[in-house]
């Protein structure tokens, strides 16, 4: 009788229902349950640490090769690493992107075109591609932080969410960064709220099932494709509350050797780097997930750095538009210095983390680390200042100094980068954005 007297739905309605029950934050982030072979090494992680707004010139270079490096002022942070890591200049997101903001942020790790529009629209980024596919094996399929409150609304006719992000599970779903260290440590640990997610779960099936007979073939295909997904995702919450390993590598710790984080952000920012910088070492070595991402500042960015010794309370960005003002130039050297010196910090943590076969967790990892600009004086993207850190799973060369900015333009794209790296993970692909094929300089065959 109840069935007579609903009235025919249609496709849409149903399908924006369903879809708007799945598009929770978290279950987005989860993973599914690994069925595939026992792992007798440890897994490769990948991480993406950027920081906002370019370097100073004259103290950003590095010489020789290898051990034997020489780094400037700003990179000497890393001497104790020399040979665990690679100097990179002169790949770039786009040829020509000097003079403005928008092109040289959010599309650091996907290489989309920024199309003009108040909605977002770029590309899904190469750390989401790496989750889905390594994303299976782990309870957390990514993490993306960051230590800067992102914007919102329009910003100079373009979503605000440009100016904090470079993480995209799609063309048009922006991941804003997790800026609260204890929401990252409970998305780690808390199955309570995972539990929590399970009784959604449970009524968006009921919902689903109670409509299944009002829907002709095609909305009855789409229907069961997406409690096929739910299912699925039911799966990874398996994986996540009673994670079991009986057998193959463990990793070297069953559970968090950090406290929660207190519930507010940190007021001081070394503080909430660390923290941030903590978590993903935490996230890695419990094997809770194997790529992350953590902004240090968001592009345009208001953060000050007046604690260290000589530097101007002014904002990062403001002090960036140095326009060779002595002072400013000063201040900017020694917060890029102190970016670097966060690095060297993670490298240090990680370094002293035996993963078993002889190999640390640096040793099985690779950090992308850098800015998405040159020289925030104009801001100059087309030659980034990176660093490629890390073994790799032993299938990364370190050690490198290599400059691309002579090389043919097609040679100098970043996604030649990405593309490598994601490769080096095991996702199956041969191109990502606008790759003409892997950086073969930086992998052993």
């Amino acid at each position: 009788m109840m069935k007579q007297m609903m009235k025919p739905m249609r496709r849409r309605t149903i399908l924006r229902g369903l879809g708007a029950s799945l598009a929770l934050p978290f279950l987005e982030s989860l993973a599914w349950a690994n069925h595939g072979k026992v792992a007798t090494s440890a897994p490769i992680r990948c991480g993406t640490l950027l920081f906002a707004n370019g370097v100073n010139l004259d103290e950003w270079w590095a010489k020789g090769q290898g051990k034997e490096i020489e780094l400037s002022k700003t990179l000497s942070p890393l001497n104790d690493f020399r040979g665990q890591f690679s100097y990179l200049r002169g790949l770039h997101v786009y040829n020509n992107t000097s003079g403005a903001h928008t092109p040289l942020f959010t599309n650091f790790l996907s290489g989309g075109t920024i199309k003009p529009s108040s909605t977002p629209d770029v590309a899904v980024s190469v750390d989401q591609v790496m989750a889905r596919a390594v994303g299976k094996q782990t309870p957390l399929p990514s993490m993306v932080l960051g230590v800067e409150p992102a914007e919102h609304g329009i910003r100079a006719g373009s979503p605000g969410i440009y100016y904090a992000t470079i993480s995209w599970s799609s063309s048009t779903t922006p991941i804003p960064p997790e800026i609260y260290p204890r929401a990252a440590f409970d998305r780690l640990f808390d199955t309570g709220a995972m539990l929590r997610e399970r009784s959604v779960l449970d009524v968006v099936l009921e919902q689903s099932k109670s409509v299944r007979g009002n829907l002709d073939y095609q909305d009855g295909q789409k229907l069961d494709e997406f409690m096929t997904s739910v299912r699925e995702i039911e799966q990874r919450l398996d994986l996540a509350t009673k994670e079991e390993r009986l057998e193959g590598w463990q990793p070297s710790i069953s559970a968090p050797d950090m406290k929660r984080p207190p519930k507010d952000t940190p007021q001081d920012v070394r503080q909430h780097m660390k923290l941030m910088l903590d978590l993903i070492v935490l996230a890695w070595q419990m094997d809770k997930t194997r790529i992350a991402t953590l902004l240090f500042n968001r592009d345009v960015s208001h953060m000050q750095f007046g604690f260290l010794e000589g530097v101007s309370n002014s904002t990062l960005h403001s002090i960036s538009h140095h326009k060779r003002d002595p002072e400013k130039l000063t201040s900017y050297q020694r917060i890029n210095q102190y970016h670097v010196e966060q690095l060297a910090y993670v490298m240090g943590k990680m370094s002293r983390i035996d993963e078993g076969n002889g190999t640390t967790l640096l040793d099985n990892s690779m950090i992308l680390f850098g800015s998405n600009m040159l020289n925030g004086d104009i801001h100059d993207g087309r030659d980034l200042p990176l660093i490629l850190a890390g073994g790799g799973g032993g299938k990364l060369k370190s050690g490198l100094n290599l400059d691309y900015s002579k090389r043919a333009e097609p040679e100098q794209r970043l996604c030649n980068l990405h593309l490598s790296l994601a490769q080096n993970m095991g996702v199956p692909m041969d191109s990502f954005g606008d790759s003409i094929g892997p950086l073969t300089e930086v992998l052993k065959v």
